[in-house]
């Protein structure tokens, strides 16, 4: 059982391609939508049809209005970071507080970031197209350097930092208590979730901030994507992206933030917030495959999933749906819904499940965060959105309840698991105010 102060979540921000806040985030899940969209081929690319879906957010390229003293830091903001400032902003904003009034070491952050867009030679490929000629020969190596120095951004480097949102968040807010920076996919959210609930229940400090953010819809990282082999072919257009349904092949990628504000409730009470949920126990386990595979091993989402349940003293009949990770893969989604369906078995319920990913494209380091806010909503509102573009499940697990309209649910709690590649898995018990 969990020891220690009881924490709220006071405070909750979303930049997605459904829209430039978590309310216009959640209306589009509500309304139907998703933010992911085709997209024109790049001039004189050769892009296969597959590259051109994904979920782009409009009307975020610049950076939010900072302090003078950090105006100069904002060249090194990559579009993660960016994105990842804006959703930061909403959630502290939202929650009322005054990261001011506390000492720089009674606040927290923990950032889960997983945006590498300038890496690769996409910032050298003006200098060496020039330098290359028509015939692309071997460029000379003083024209080159010539021609890099007047084209190639001199802060790309700097700019393909992990630990880019975090530096900047910290000065901003003069955090300098318990702090971490993660990048590890798509675990990672809910990773520094669990931290930093951690830090503030036993007492290390008094207001934490979360953030996830990347941006998983450059041309550098669809290239990666597809060489795992995990992207969909796009046979149905952007409809092609279906968690749990037999004719998945893959996944659409999109760009997104999400941002959390945590404070001990003795506190946030008597400034009169109000929580919008609370963390009852998380899970996290990693498990090699032996077949050397990328696919999600059982054992791990099966043994999160449980630790979670324990830590939090709550049996799953209480829990009112599941947010499964839900990428659309063959291999992992048919792991991930094996797994579940052992811990049903053992437990002696099934919730429904539903997969959000389609909505807004799957937001890498944001995509569990963002999913955990939804649920948060989905309690609220007593309605689980339903998994876009599900119709029949694999053999052996067409007895899993995963609608396909609007379901009305009931409960103070949601199960939410988060996958990575190699085997990572992470789950979060999430609990209503």
């Amino acid at each position: 059982m969990r020891e220690g102060r009881e924490v709220w979540i006071t405070g909750a921000g979303m930049v997605s391609p459904l829209g430039g806040s978590l309310e216009d985030s959640w209306r589009g899940v509500r309304g139907g939508r998703t933010g992911v969209a085709r997209h024109p081929r790049p001039e004189g690319s050769s892009f296969p049809e597959r590259f051109l879906y994904h979920g782009d957010v409009a009307g975020f390229e610049e950076p939010p209005e900072v302090p003078p003293k950090l105006a100069s830091q904002r060249k090194f903001l990559n579009r993660g970071s960016i994105l990842g400032l804006h959703a930061a902003k909403e959630a502290v904003a939202q929650a009322g507080a005054d990261p001011a009034s506390l000492p720089p070491g009674r606040k927290a952050l923990y950032i889960g970031s997983g945006d590498f867009t300038r890496l690769g030679n996409l910032d050298f490929y003006a200098a060496l197209r020039q330098t290359a000629g028509p015939g692309w020969a071997e460029p000379a190596a003083e024209a080159l350097n010539e021609a890099a120095l007047h084209q190639v951004n001199p802060f790309f480097l700097l700019e393909g930092l992990a630990n880019n949102l975090f530096s900047y968040l910290s000065a901003l807010y003069e955090i300098m208590g318990p702090n971490g920076s993660f990048s590890s996919l798509s675990a990672t959210g809910s990773q520094a979730l669990e931290y930093c609930e951690r830090v503030l229940r036993l007492g290390e400090a008094d207001l934490g901030l979360v953030v996830g953010c990347g941006c998983w819809s450059s041309p550098i990282i669809l290239f990666e994507l597809d060489g795992l082999g995990i992207l969909s072919r796009a046979v149905d257009g952007a409809a092609s992206f279906r968690p749990f349904d037999r004719r998945r092949d893959g996944f659409f990628p999109a760009e997104g933030a999400a941002a959390l504000v945590l404070e001990p409730a003795e506190a946030a009470r008597a400034r009169g917030a109000r929580p919008l949920g609370r963390v009852l126990g998380t899970g996290n386990f990693q498990e090699l495959s032996p077949e050397r595979n990328l696919a999600v091993p059982r054992e791990a989402a099966g043994r999160a999933c449980r630790e979670a349940l324990a830590e939090a003293g709550l049996p799953l009949r209480e829990a009112a749906f599941i947010l499964p990770h839900g990428n659309g893969t063959p291999r992992g989604d048919g792991a991930e819904l094996s797994a579940l369906r052992e811990l049903f078995a053992g437990e002696g319920a099934s919730p429904p499940l539903s997969g959000l990913k389609p909505y807004t494209g799957h937001m890498g380091a944001a995509s569990d965060l963002g999913e955990i806010l939804f649920g948060l909503h989905a309690l609220r509102e007593g309605v689980l959105p339903p998994t876009p573009g599900f119709e029949r499940a694999d053999k052996g697990l067409e007895e899993l309840d995963i609608p396909a309209s609007p379901r009305p649910v009931r409960g103070g709690a949601f199960l939410s698991l988060s996958l990575g590649l190699g085997g990572q898995a992470s789950a979060t018990l999430v609990g209503a105010p």
